[in-house]
């Protein structure tokens, strides 16, 4: 109950504010159990450590298959920043006791393997990633309804768990009177897009994922998940065994979808400069916060100021990914927006 309740507060607390692009935490560290401290053991862990990480920052589940990326994860000591040893607690171990688990957690240098994965051509994606909420729809045998946390948790978490080897962050609707008035669990059912674009408004979220599960007999599941971004919409179907097995398929989808959205392809990861004018801007504080925005944003480099006017500041910018790039990021972060008038490369400030 307390944590369901904490969960219900951290909501509350998001829906004071804009939830837009979420900054991933953690991409560059993993947790993987082992068996034992000895070097042959951890060395096994880092480089299992290594695959979970390069799944995250290319957005490739199939990264730690590729040819290219083999030397990477054989050299995995030379990319750690640090490691330690924890003790986990588990339940239902042997015997079905609980008990503890030895963990070994690896945090990787973030600049010098990304520099390795662009020397090999290899696109990294970068901390910057679209919110995205999640409408599920569940039937069983109390018949077809909307779930949320307190309603179905085993499969949130399970949502969540697959979210963070992927690298994408999941936020969910509170299930209030306002919710359950604009939102039917048929309009999930029967695809309707428009009720669920306007169910999602008010969290403000940049992708609305949908999923639909269902038991037609005993040992099978099936799925159909939808995504809605930038007035597109996107379905799959999934099938499994187990529950866990089409949500999994439901976030493996969202993440290829964003990934190939917003991962630049390998021929366009150079750096080039950027020259970009902010607008809006009269007050040091306004100056400051887009100044540490710019420098903020994980493709920047570099970041100079060329000339400051009454109300504007230009910026030369140096990305990876140059241009494309980092208009795509900027349009994430939503501190700052593209002005309408045809000028390019120019941007306002928002409030």
């Amino acid at each position: 109950m307390k944590k369901t309740t904490c969960l219900l507060l951290v909501l509350l607390f998001w829906m004071s504010f804009p939830l837009y692009a979420i900054r991933v935490p953690g991409l560059y560290q993993a947790e993987v159990p082992v068996t034992d401290q000895l070097a042959e053991t951890r060395e096994q862990g880092v480089a299992a450590a290594m695959r979970m990480v390069l799944i995250r920052i290319t957005g490739d589940r199939f990264a730690p298959e590729r040819t290219s990326l083999q030397p990477v994860i054989e050299k995995a000591d030379d990319y750690i920043q640090q490691y330690r040893y924890l003790q986990v607690p588990v339940t239902g171990g042997e015997g079905g006791n609980d008990g503890k688990e030895l963990h070994l957690h690896v945090q990787f240098d973030e600049t010098t393997l990304n520099n390795t994965l662009r020397d090999l051509g290899i696109s990294v994606w970068g901390r910057e990633r679209p919110s995205t909420l999640v409408w599920l729809a569940v039937q069983d045998e109390k018949g077809r309804r909307l779930v949320g946390m307190e309603d179905k948790p085993d499969y949130i978490r399970a949502l969540d768990k697959r979210a963070a080897l992927r690298g994408v962050v999941l936020i969910y609707p509170l299930m209030d009177l306002e919710d359950s008035s604009r939102l039917h669990v048929s309009d999930i059912w029967g695809g309707f897009s428009r009720p669920v674009q306007e169910a999602s408004g008010r969290y403000q979220a940049d992708t609305v994922l949908t999923g639909k599960i269902a038991s037609p007999e005993p040992g099978i599941w099936e799925a159909q998940w939808t995504v809605y971004l930038d007035g597109e919409t996107t379905s799959w179907s999934a099938d499994g065994e187990l529950p866990e097995i089409v949500l999994d398929e439901g976030v493996d989808g969202l993440a290829n979808l964003l990934a190939a959205r917003f991962v630049q392809s390998g021929g366009a990861i150079e750096t080039s400069r950027v020259n970009l004018q902010v607008r809006n801007v009269h007050t040091a504080e306004q100056y400051a916060r887009v100044l540490n925005y710019l420098h903020s944003l994980s493709s920047v480099t570099d970041v100079q100021v060329r000339e400051v006017d009454p109300g504007a500041v230009e910026f030369a910018v140096t990305a990876h990914g140059g241009e494309v790039s980092l208009k795509q990021t900027i349009t994430l972060g939503r501190i700052m927006a593209a002005e309408q008038d045809g000028s390019d490369n120019v941007y306002r400030l928002l409030p």
